[in-house]
């Protein structure tokens, strides 16, 4: 019971420090909206079609980029993980597949699309997805050019739709309170858990964030928590990296990745595993990377800690 006490008091003080550091200034962070452009599905002619739906879909990626305040998905890591999924690029119609995808590559939203042409005219229509959200809204353009012609207008009022209503489409931040509540099941019985991090966000820092996530979560849970794994009903396994991922909104921004697994401490069996990305802006570079990571654990945390119950 005293160690238990002991552990609980330690994890609030440190996130009275975190918290203190995030509010310092009088600014809070923010999720930024890390976005993926799909290749945009063409009808007519197949071969002509599909090669300007992709190229559309490039310009709109250089565009966006341009205009900055935007966390782009390369195009690689976006090929690499529908090729994971076994998924096309204009397949992904479900919201259980889109979530997917944006869970693989960190996406909060997905930029779709068609073309097609009618009248004499031909349109680009583009559809702005909330991978966590399933919410969708869209804009379009239509000319008399080529189909690549319209994708600066098409990438202008892309960014507004970002700009003014990517409140709509994101998920909310996550608190240690609806965390727990995605795991209203899970009790912990004082059972042990064994935790081992490391964490590197590219600059010396105290306070780990998401071994300060995890304990308060565990204890809250009703688990202790111990030094050693041999002694441990479970373990779990965390490795948390954030890097520099620029400017958001006069905000300085990182990228957060976190993987969690989950082990039996009596034959070492995997329980659980899985990887979130995060992107955060605040006041600093430090502020914004723990509160990434912290975001991070805190969402795979509640997927995964069911295993446990």
């Amino acid at each position: 019971m005293n160690k238990i006490l002991t552990l609980l008091l330690t994890a609030c003080m440190l996130s009275l420090h975190f918290v203190s550091a995030q509010t310092a200034g009088g600014v809070s962070s923010v999720l930024v909206p890390t976005v993926a452009v799909l290749p945009f599905e063409a009808r007519g002619r197949q071969a002509e079609n599909e090669q300007a739906g992709k190229s559309v879909a490039d310009l709109l990626f250089v565009s966006l980029l341009e205009n900055g305040g935007i966390d782009l998905v390369e195009r690689a890591d976006l090929d690499k993980a529908l090729n994971e999924l076994h998924l096309s690029a204009v397949g992904l119609t479900s919201p259980e597949s889109q979530l997917q995808l944006g869970r693989l590559v960190g996406a909060k939203i997905l930029i779709s699309g068609s073309l097609l042409e009618t009248g004499g005219k031909k349109y680009a229509v583009a559809k702005v997805i909330g991978t966590e959200t399933s919410r969708v809204l869209g804009c379009s353009v239509n000319g008399r050019g080529e189909y690549a012609d319209l994708a600066p207008e098409l990438a202008k009022k892309v960014a507004k739709v970002l700009e003014k209503d990517v409140d709509k489409l994101l998920p909310a931040k996550i608190t240690e309170r609806s965390a727990l509540d995605k795991l209203s099941e899970v009790r912990g019985n004082g059972r042990t858990v064994y935790l081992s991090i490391s964490e590197d966000i590219q600059v010396s820092a105290p306070d780990p964030a998401s071994e300060i996530e995890l304990k308060k979560l565990l204890l809250a849970l009703g688990f202790e928590v111990v030094d050693t794994r041999s002694k441990a009903a479970f373990a779990i396994i965390c490795e948390a990296v954030a890097s520099n991922a620029g400017q958001y909104q006069k905000f300085n921004s990182a990228s957060a990745r976190v993987e969690l697994s989950i082990y039996s401490g009596k034959d070492n069996k995997l329980l659980a595993a899985g990887a979130v990305k995060e992107t955060v802006a605040s006041a600093t570079y430090i502020v914004a990377a723990k509160d990434a990571i912290a975001q991070a654990t805190l969402r795979l945390a509640g997927q995964l800690l069911t295993h446990i119950k």
